[in-house]
């Protein structure tokens, strides 16, 4: 092969909002010794909005590769049978789904190994890539829920606690109530609000960012007490940005989802 032409792998996580996608090198992937595989190219896709293939067709042009694999996962039937359904005839192979998780490389000691979402079984066993020898790790994925797990100092998924996120809670107070208006996600995305909202769009959005905030701490914080060792913190998920300043020494890993599926995909 031309050393200059690449093996590659695109992966795509399909969650409750977005579909991500994301394409990696997959010949000469590190996935040890601390490092996570890095992606080439990265696409975020609202769920019920096309997905652009043409434009995806063209990262492999983009980069001088042939796509090899396809790694496809997430939380999502109704957002995988999308990506499925509308695979598009571009020459490369049809995706390899991931949604079983008894054949993930990781343990999962929780008392119903099924149910528990390969959303959180990818980051978990991408994070175990970064995890310090003999530590635990606490991940907190702010999506449309929001998680927060804990792996063991021996690598292995302990569980953890879910709550909405602050899309959902935005569109729960706008869907429940009379008069209360939905704040969209750039006005969550803007600076921290202030505490003290004098009307009620800036009450709103002070109650859902630092309740959404101070809900990960408390958790994080109670989670910590279980804990033999002192834990390290990776944040990730869409909103993973707006809370990971206030969360001191938290790493935050933005596609660690994909990155887990870079993992599985790869020793396939």
């Amino acid at each position: 092969m031309n050393p200059s032409h690449h093996e590659l792998l695109v992966a795509i996580d399909v969650g409750n909002s977005r579909i991500k996608l994301g394409l990696f090198q997959k010949d000469g992937l590190v996935q040890s010794g601390g490092h996570l595989p890095d992606y080439l190219r990265s696409m975020a896709v609202e769920l019920d909005e096309p997905i652009p293939w043409d434009e995806l067709a063209q990262w492999s042009d983009d980069v001088s590769g042939d796509v090899v694999s396809v790694i496809l996962g997430g939380v999502n039937p109704r957002g995988r049978d999308k990506v499925l359904d509308g695979w598009p005839d571009a020459g490369w192979p049809q995706p390899v789904v991931i949604d079983n998780p008894f054949v993930l490389p990781i343990e999962i000691r929780v008392d119903s190994p099924r149910t528990v979402g390969v959303d959180r079984l990818l980051n978990a066993i991408a994070a175990n890539v970064i995890r310090p020898d003999g530590s635990p790790l606490i991940i907190i994925d702010s999506g449309t829920a929001t998680t927060v797990d804990v792996i063991s100092e021996d690598g292995a998924f302990e569980g953890g606690a879910i709550l909405p996120g602050f899309q959902l809670c935005s569109r729960a107070l706008h869907q429940y109530t009379a008069l209360l208006p939905r704040i969209s996600n750039d006005e969550i995305a803007g600076d921290p609000p202030q505490p003290l909202g004098k009307n009620t769009r800036d009450a709103l959005r002070s109650g859902l960012f630092w309740g959404q905030l101070g809900a990960v701490r408390e958790l994080t914080r109670h989670l910590r007490d279980t804990l033999p060792r002192e834990a390290t913190t990776v944040v990730t998920g869409g909103a993973g940005r707006l809370i990971v300043p206030h969360l001191p020494g938290a790493i935050h890993q933005p596609y660690l989802a994909l990155q887990g599926l870079v993992i599985v995909g790869n020793n396939l």
